[in-house]
């Protein structure tokens, strides 16, 4: 449905928020979330928003006299030039917009004619040795192998789950923080977290057919290993009874990380009672858990524009937001 909007459509929405008196954050959330892929990004939607504060009536793209312009001629790099100056996070559907050409043409003109690269703002919490990266290779080989074997039925017994800080405001994402800079300028700095912003702790448990457990740690409460413990024997494996009694009897295969938790002892003694095979997870992989490179990204991305000083407004919609997430797994 969000792909028959047009741009006009969209912006027919944007106004009718701003005639409502919603502020840009509050129009990018709910854009995200009847558009989808297809919304606007948070910087179009501040755009809009202080051209309606200026008095625009008009959702239509400007007039423009003469003749049309070449792709990549002067005054086109030019005005690509002065709209870069003025913010360096543009992307290329936004310079299309205002210039007037296609996204293609802004392309060719930020790495041909002016030589600009996308720099990211990138953490690098550490860095592998070889063993580490033969460890990751041998562990998705065997992974593969195992899937061209058993084939859905193997992916149909596996239980992802981890948990994650969700924080009631979060600076930009990387590719949020990008810029267009020359090819040998350094990356910019990233922007970090606010010193006092509302955080939760969430454990999360899905497996192909949505959630199996979606669970708000108490504030002061340590994920240790017997809290930890506590947590498969009293809210995961009922929840996995109640809503997936097959499984248990076709034995969960169940990923999750190598953090300390997971590891203790007694973690590792319950399993084993169960019969709960362990899915190898080499340290430092985020890249081979859904957790980690769908879940959470997904999640804390629709979590920045909401901004909470109540802890249980944060829980309650990190709630919604997880339970939603997982619906298309």
């Amino acid at each position: 449905m969000a792909e028959s909007f047009s741009k006009q459509d969209v912006r027919s929405l944007m106004k009718f928020q701003f005639l409502q008196g919603k502020k840009p954050p509050d129009m990018f959330r709910e854009l995200q979330q009847v558009l989808g892929k297809c919304a606007p990004t948070e910087q179009t939607v501040r755009k809009w928003y202080r051209l309606f504060a200026e008095g625009r009536e008009s959702v239509e793209d400007n007039d423009r006299s003469g003749r049309p312009m070449t792709a990549t001629n002067e005054t086109v790099v030019k005005k690509v030039q002065e709209l870069l100056d003025d913010d360096r996070r543009r992307t290329c559907e936004e310079l299309a917009e205002d210039v007037g050409v296609s996204v293609g043409s802004v392309h060719t003109i930020l790495t041909e004619r002016l030589h600009l690269q996308k720099k990211f703002c990138k953490w690098v919490p550490h860095l592998l040795t070889g063993e580490q990266k033969m460890q990751r290779t041998v562990a998705s080989s065997s992974h593969l192998r195992r899937f061209h074997r058993e084939g859905e039925d193997f992916l149909s017994r596996i239980v992802a789950g981890d948990e994650t800080w969700v924080y009631s405001w979060d600076p930009e994402t990387k590719a949020q923080s990008a810029e267009w800079l020359p090819a040998h300028s350094p990356r910019p700095q990233k922007a970090i977290r606010k010193q006092g912003a509302m955080k939760i702790m969430h454990v999360m448990f899905f497996d192909s057919q949505g959630i199996l457990l979606n669970w708000a740690v108490p504030q002061g409460t340590t994920v240790n290993g017997d809290y930890y413990k506590w947590i498969l024997q009293e809210k995961l494996r009922p929840a996995i009874r109640k809503k997936r009694p097959d499984l248990l009897e076709s034995a969960v295969i169940l990923l999750h990380d190598n953090a300390p938790a997971h590891r203790k002892h007694n973690v590792v003694e319950l399993l084993s009672k169960w019969g709960w095979e362990v899915l190898q997870h080499p340290a430092y992989s985020p890249d081979l858990s859904p957790c980690d490179f769908f879940l959470f990204p997904s999640v804390k991305k629709h979590l920045r524009a909401f901004d909470s000083t109540a802890s249980s407004t944060l829980r309650l919609h990190a709630i919604k937001l997880f339970a939603k997430r997982t619906r298309v797994v």
